[in-house]
């Protein structure tokens, strides 16, 4: 089960998991959360997707914002052990936060409260720098899918920065940047769900797989969870 911080993450976790593990053998299901402190909190399915002979079932909740990833962990882990799944996972985005608490951060969410400890070898946080979209700029082999005038060279001459050589976690607002490369040739990078999810689809999975993990702790991470259930169910 992920629970990420928006749908961004979602649609992102989703294409990863489908890459990793196939489709021929796995259900997963979007859901997202709605409502809560004033109005009664529900889950709303998004998305879903379902196979003839599931050896996998994932689970991908939407909580709308970052802060609410830790908070439905705890109020839903008991339970969704109980259901059987096996691993829980919160994904957020380090931004706003600056990169010296990250360690702070960490640490702060990977506490589970004492009725919960048991829970500790099934649970983890991971933390994107300084977002998730530092993962798509050092994805490279995308920008001439867009267009093939989106070279190192051409981004540099017109940014001031090359995403082919630059490590993208060093970028302060790697979404901002996605955008400013896109504008260059008339299109955009917003958060609008049909428009995340072109640009997903996009991504080249297997060079993230094989090159740009490698690069960025967070992602490596993310993908070692996923490629874990596979070793696992062999």
């Amino acid at each position: 089960v992920f629970f990420v911080e928006g749908q961004t993450e979602q649609i992102f976790v989703n294409r990863l998991i489908k890459e990793i593990l196939g489709t021929q053998q796995i259900n997963i299901m979007q859901k997202q959360f709605r409502g809560g402190v004033n109005i009664p909190k529900q889950e709303i399915v998004r998305n879903s997707s379902f196979s003839r002979n599931p050896k996998y079932e994932v689970l991908i909740f939407d909580c709308g914002a970052d802060n609410r990833v830790k908070s439905e962990i705890i109020e839903n882990i008991t339970n969704l052990r109980s259901r059987g799944y096996e691993m829980i996972i919160g994904l957020r985005d380090l931004y706003p936060i600056p990169i010296d608490e990250l360690e702070k951060l960490e640490k702060g969410l990977r506490f589970l409260p004492n009725k919960l400890r048991s829970e500790l070898p099934h649970f983890d946080i991971i933390i994107a720098v300084h977002e998730i979209e530092a993962w798509f700029l050092g994805e490279t082999n995308h920008y001439k899918k867009i267009d093939k005038r989106l070279t190192g060279h051409f981004i540099r001459e017109k940014l001031g920065f090359d995403p082919y050589t630059m490590n993208a976690e060093d970028r302060e607002h790697p979404a901002k940047d996605l955008d400013n490369i896109y504008r260059l040739v008339g299109k955009s990078y917003t958060k609008r769900y049909g428009q995340t999810q072109r640009v997903v689809n996009k991504l080249d999975i297997n060079h993230m797989r094989n090159n740009v993990r490698y690069d960025m702790e967070s992602l490596n991470k993310l993908i070692k969870v996923i490629e874990a259930c596979k070793k696992d169910k062999k």
